[in-house]
């Protein structure tokens, strides 16, 4: 399995795509580069960076893309048929195998969910899913493929007290503790790719299978 440690931030996070000359620059990288579906297509580079503070938990997604598109406008709709990353972790692992899942298009619309599976989970209110902040490259509602694409990048907040109000459980991580998570990205209408960063041994695309979580330790 893989391991990603989360580095402390001394200072504020900017909700930016630069890494360079911002505290995003002490953020180790992890690499979105297992296909374990893969038919046909560009394989193309999803770079994930991590930081968190006492309020907010911070995640950089930098993604090459020849073909950028969007079409869903919804809260909780189908971002993962877009240009989209995802984020999924169980908080409590030891205890509850429950896990959130956060799926963000390249125009910044968000799904998540909460639950032990694919079926029957609960979705984050519209209330709730404000007070996470979002920041992506694309500055339009929806995109259309163009022959000039060649990357996006989305950055968010992900505050602590928003993810204890959605799962229940009180969430407040310090030096040591370590979470189950994977990363994910979609491609679109054009190469879905369905990468992964921990491998996924599955006989068709599932990113729904927490068994396959590695880990993610706070520095």
């Amino acid at each position: 399995m893989s391991n990603y440690i989360i580095t402390k931030a001394n200072c504020s996070v900017p909700l930016t795509g630069q890494v360079a000359g911002t505290p995003w620059s002490g953020a180790a990288e992890l690499k979105v580069a297992h296909y374990p579906w893969y038919t046909a297509g560009q394989k193309q580079d999803t770079a994930v960076r991590m930081l968190y503070d006492a309020q907010n938990l911070y995640v950089q997604f930098n993604c090459r893309d020849r073909h950028i598109f969007a079409k869903e406008t919804r809260l909780n709709g189908m971002v993962c048929t877009d240009s989209c990353v995802e984020f999924f972790a169980t908080i409590d692992p030891a205890v509850c195998p429950d896990y959130f899942n956060l799926e963000i298009n390249c125009c910044g619309v968000m799904h998540m969910g909460y639950g032990a599976g694919r079926h029957g989970r609960k979705l984050v209110s519209p209330e709730l899913a404000n007070r996470l902040a979002i920041v992506t490259s694309e500055k339009t509602p929806t995109r259309k493929e163009s022959p000039a694409d060649e990357a996006w990048w989305v950055a968010a907040a992900i505050p602590f007290d928003a993810i204890s109000e959605f799962t229940g459980k009180k969430v407040m991580p310090t030096s040591g503790t370590t979470w189950k998570a994977n990363f994910y990205r979609c491609g679109g209408k054009t190469d879905d790719q369905y990468a992964c960063w921990n491998l996924i041994q599955w006989e068709k695309p599932d990113f729904h299978r927490p068994e396959f979580f590695g880990d993610l330790q706070f520095a």
